[in-house]
């Protein structure tokens, strides 16, 4: 017998799906199911988690879930099993949920998974060893170490983090939820004890407060008999009703008067901080004006033509290089205005000049009504977008409706449709008017003046020093070593062997029954090459002039109400002194004036306003799809109606463009200023130390590196100012080169069937004066480890510390010289050796995380680039996971360690279950085709011809892979390490990488100008002709978003 009683369902009137809602009358339990045609099935497992203090309670339990449950009490064992059934596991705590996920290839694996998933949800060991482990403990040698408190040690001391915080504590009362610190401060976690997170389990961790979410292609009976099983096994709800979290709490009383504060973070750069407006907005329940103030703000802030940034950011002199928005959607929605890389003098200017400019803005009744109709319909044509393309977007819905809507599915329903939109599109000027004064200039507000501080760097560096000493001090050699013999003790206990019948009784699921999205490519023009393709798609090519286009353009067909075009340009054509103004190039496109053939001038104002009418994203980025950053793409997203028009605009954005004077020294001033905030990240220092140290100048990734390009923009600034006609020159040159039509190659992504003249509407774009093809030839795709210099061609023997006072964590990466060639035959057991290693649960995971060295750490596979490497990611002690990485992967390439079939089985279908990831919106899948296809030469079904690649892979196979590959990593002569870290760190690191034999060079680049001159770091420029080859491997490379713990595919695998 089920008890679950559904509550609603319906269809939403924006994209395909269909939404279900049930809820067991027995216990309270609640299931959302959002079904959508995707390769993956992704679970959304929401606890709303309250708290008044900043223990950190909610985060904790984010951790400790994973450590094993009552029926399944071994710690890994979800995530072991999770690796054999091509899934993977992750949580995040936010300030009034902790979210747990499950992303499946497939139902067959998710269905396996969920009952073991929620008995370690509702039955958790929370053992004093796991506890100790993952929260906060003090090693043999008196380092503070855990999971958790490494990963709060990272970003407790950041600019955003300390600004936030002290926002919250100003809008809320002292013990509302909405104004605790839910991952913890540091000063808490050290106090924190097992029986404090276990009660705090206790009062949240109940039926009625869960909510399963589930988005993907779901047999919906086996799911409720599955969910119907656990159902019945627990508690029912209890005679007096539990208080609902939040929504039985009380009120938030709004602000007597606007609070203006001043806080610190560590910085030794003192030049900019950040200003965090907040103000209290409407019930969340409040749709519509929820949903005008969203709109109303992006108004304000989403273009360089709106009020804000063209007032505060897009001026001679900018008090700002950028504005973000963002809404905390609580009981009563919160409404927040960033703005970064403030001038530290402007800091209390900036927070004045943002209410100046809206209250002039509503007294001269300047509102632009027609700027706001096109950002609604603009901002409703995105949401539809991302309900395509992305499962969060509706999983998001269910989150919000579980935490604050009505329990009869009411709230849910609004779902439905989009109507809020259309309400809003017909307000008059006085409606907006009445909201800016309602809800920013009349009801009070917090600002947060966020100023960096070189004392306070310099003060939590002794501070540190100061309390490891009094630690050893106070513990003395015996109380170090109970310690030591504690922690191993803890260790021990939580590393239980899982029994392999534990595992062997859970079947593998069959892959053949994943859906994988398999675009359909059609060719014309130079993409032809001589071929003569056929399918349905293609004749449709064939039937509008494909053979006679002199372009190169690549489609793939897709089911998709958008379009995206990509033009993707090879540097390689660029001379070398001007590949350096390739990044002004960048940041002028979009934003820049236009002469049109008739002679008429559209403003950069003009050209803004109509390109985002037009479009409904335009980006630029370096790479294609995250590699091959040796080249340059520019995107237009539009929808199909639009196709011509967005082919009119590239024509206009590349030959009829203008370069403005004003503009470009904008466009270099707001580069300038945003220099410090780059160098407050670890990880960043540490990927533009290695582009800047191993490349050459003539590589792209070097030159469009921010701070290869500080002296340059620095001299920049000047000479613009006194002359532009020398910069304006350079770029038109540069211009001339970059966008010959052989060097553009044109990706489209859409629905073909939807688009009128698919082929003959590129004719317009071959109209620019200088655009009629000279060369059909195709110029070869760019490599950037043609491009190394003699260091990087030959790596080994150098430690490069980079100081970084803004954090208390460091991040490491180790490279060596590596394949560069997509076809070397050992690349699928290099991928599945890696997929090994760094499962969750694995040997990194345990060897590394386990025991609180730091928080990730996985292994660089950069085949495009010629490297393979190791990083670390928030460490608390980088050398140690460094040494204790390089014992693992000794250990199973000597073969003292031995690699398990049933974990081998795991690591194969972590691949498969990257494949489908990587590929699970059309969007997605079509552009990893091409990537994979043509830019790395694989030809047709390039997945399925890998997948079988891998099951091929023996032990023996994966040993000689790491001893070819990973061993030399850890080799003094062959590989190199860098290393971003607190100063105070600098002096211990030295000493031990000094002791191996390394030769250890502390902040390099307070030399390097001698190394330029010197032309020591310039090598020899590399021709053009390239050794080509193929590889499926999504080669990570090493200059990933900090927030972002990659695995072997380059995915998130973190919990």
């Amino acid at each position: 017998m089920s008890y679950f009683k559904l509550v609603t369902s319906f269809k939403p009137n924006y994209c395909p799906s269909e939404i279900y809602k049930w809820r067991s009358t027995r216990t309270g339990l609640q299931i959302v199911l959002i079904e959508q045609e995707r390769p993956i099935v992704e679970g959304y497992f929401s606890v709303a988690t309250e708290i008044e203090d900043d223990s950190g309670c909610p985060h904790t339990l984010e951790h400790l879930i994973f450590m094993g449950s009552k029926k399944y009490p071994y710690k890994g064992l979800l995530d072991t099993l999770g690796n054999r059934a091509f899934s993977n596991t992750n949580a995040w705590t936010a300030t009034d949920s902790t979210v747990y996920t499950l992303s499946t290839a497939g139902w067959e694996g998710f269905r396996l998974l969920l009952p073991v998933y929620l008995d370690h949800l509702i039955n958790p060991t929370l053992t004093d060893s796991a506890c100790y482990t993952e929260v906060y403990h003090v090693d043999g040698e008196g380092n503070e170490k855990g999971v958790v408190f490494s990963e709060m040690q990272g970003v407790e001391n950041e600019a955003e983090t300390i600004a936030t915080f002290r926002s919250k504590k100003i809008m809320y009362p002292e013990k509302s939820g909405y104004a605790s610190e839910t991952g913890g401060l540091m000063g808490a976690l050290r106090v924190l004890t097992a029986d404090r997170i276990r009660d705090f389990y206790r009062a949240l961790y109940r039926p009625d407060n869960l909510c399963l979410i589930i988005v993907g292609t779901v047999d919906k009976d086996e799911l409720l008999e599955t969910v119907g099983k656990f159902d019945e096994e627990l508690p029912a709800f209890p005679e007096k009703a539990n208080k609902r979290p939040f929504v039985d709490s009380p009120p938030t009383p709004r602000l007597p008067k606007t609070v203006i504060d001043t806080v610190e973070f560590p910085d030794k750069d003192e030049s900019s901080g950040h200003v965090l407006l907040s103000f209290l907005g409407p019930p969340n329940l409040d749709f519509l004006t929820n949903t005008a103030l969203h709109c109303l703000l992006m108004y304000l802030t989403d273009s360089d033509v709106s009020l804000l940034r063209r007032k505060i950011v897009e001026i001679e002199n900018p008090l700002s290089t950028e504005l973000e928005i963002y809404t905390d959607d609580f009981i009563e929605t919160g409404l927040n205005i960033w703005l970064h890389n403030v001038p530290t003098e402007q800091l209390l200017n900036v927070e004045t000049k943002v209410f100046e400019i809206l209250r002039e803005h509503v007294e001269k009744s300047e509102f632009d009504l027609q700027q706001m109709r096109d950002v609604i319909e603009r901002e409703r044509l995105q949401y539809v977008l991302q309900a395509e393309r992305y499962s969060s977007t509706l999983a998001n819905l269910a989150i919000e409706d579980f935490l604050y809507g009505k329990l009869n599915g009411e709230s849910l329903e609004e779902a439905k449709h989009l109507s809020e939109f259309e309400t809003i599109s017909k307000y008059g000027v006085q409606q907006w008017e009445n909201l800016i004064q309602k809800w920013l200039l009349n009801d009070p507000h917090v600002a947060v003046l966020a100023k960096p501080s070189a004392a306070l760097a310099k003060k939590l560096r002794t501070d540190a020093n100061h309390r490891l000493k009094s630690r050893r001090e106070e513990l003395g050699k015996e109380g170090l070593e109970k310690l030591a013999k504690r922690l191993k003790l803890a260790q021990d206990e939580n590393e239980k062997k899982i029994p392999d019948e534990s595992l062997s009784t859970f079947p593998a699921p069959n892959p053949a029954k994943v859906n994988f999205i398999k675009p359909v490519t059609a060719k014309a023009g130079i993409a032809l090459n001589g071929s003569d393709p056929k399918s349905e798609i293609q004749d449709i090519l064939d039937k509008d002039s494909a053979k006679e286009l002199p372009l190169y353009v690549h489609f793939e067909h897709v089911k998709s109400s958008f379009i995206s075009i990509s033009l993707l340009l090879s540097s390689a054509v660029v001379p070398q002194d001007l590949l350096p103004y390739l990044f002004i190039l960048l940041g002028n496109f979009y934003a820049t004036p236009i002469v049109l053939d008739d002679g008429t001038i559209l403003d950069y104002e003009q050209v803004v306003k109509e390109l985002k009418k037009d479009t409904i994203a335009n980006n630029y980025y370096i790479g294609f799809d995250g590699e091959f950053e040796e080249m340059v793409s520019f995107e237009l997203q539009v929808v199909p109606d639009k196709y011509g028009k967005a082919i009119e605009w590239f024509k206009r954005l590349i030959w009829n463009s203008k370069f403005d004077a004003q503009r470009l020294q904008i466009v270099i001033e707001k580069a300038l200023m945003g220099l410090s905030e780059s160098k407050r990240s670890g990880s960043y220092i540490v990927s533009s130390a290695a582009k800047r140290l191993l490349l050459t100048t003539r590589s792209a990734r070097r030159s469009l590196d921010e701070l290869e390009m500080e002296s340059l923009l620095g001299q920049l600034s000047k000479d613009v100012k006194v002359d532009p006609k020398p910069l304006i020159a350079k770029l038109e040159q540069l211009r001339s080169i970059l966008f010959k039509p052989e060097n553009i190659r044109i990706v489209i992504s859409a629905d073909v069937k939807q688009l009128e003249k698919p082929v003959s509407n590129w004719n317009i774009f071959l109209t620019g004066a200088s655009a009629r093809p000279t060369d059909t030839s195709l110029v070869p795709v760019s490599r950037s480890y043609l491009n190394q210099n003699q260091e990087g061609a030959q790596l080994g023997g150098k430690v490069y510390l980079l100081p970084v006072p803004s954090t208390e964590s460091s991040y490491a990466t180790l490279l060596t010289n590596g394949p560069t060639d997509f076809k070397h035959p050992d690349i699928p057991a290099l991928a599945v050796a890696a997929a090994y290693l760094e499962a969750v649960e694995g040997p990194f995971w345990r060897g590394i995380r386990g025991n609180g060295l730091a928080y990730g750490a996985s292994v660089v596979r950069f085949i495009e680039g010629g490297n393979t490497g190791f990083r670390v990611y928030r460490a608390a002690d980088a050398p140690i996971a460094i040494q204790k990485a390089k014992e693992i992967v000794e250990s199973y390439a000597s073969g003292a360690a031995d690699f398990e079939p049933l974990l081998i089985d795991g690591a194969i279908s972590i691949i498969v279950s990257a494949i489908a990831e990587a590929d699970n919106n059309y969007y997605a899948a079509a552009s990893r085709k091409f990537l994979q296809e043509v830019l790395k030469e694989l030809g047709e079904n390039a997945n399925q011809k890998f997948l079988t690649s891998v099951r091929k892979v023996t032990a023996d196979d994966m040993r000689h892979a790491l001893k070819e590959f990973l061993l030399p990593i850890f080799n003094v002569k062959r590989g190199h390490v860098f290393i971003a870290c607190n100063p105070v760190k600098i002096a211990s690191m030295k000493e031990v990488f000094e002791k191996d034999g390394y030769e250890v060079i502390v902040d390099p680049f307070d030399a390097l100008k001698k190394r330029i001159d010197d032309g020591e770091l310039n090598g020899t420029e590399q021709g053009s002709d390239e050794e080509e080859g193929s590889d499926f491997d999504e080669d990570t490379d090493y200059d990933d978003a900090e927030d972002e713990d990659e695995d072997s595919e380059a995915e998130e695998m973190d919990s």
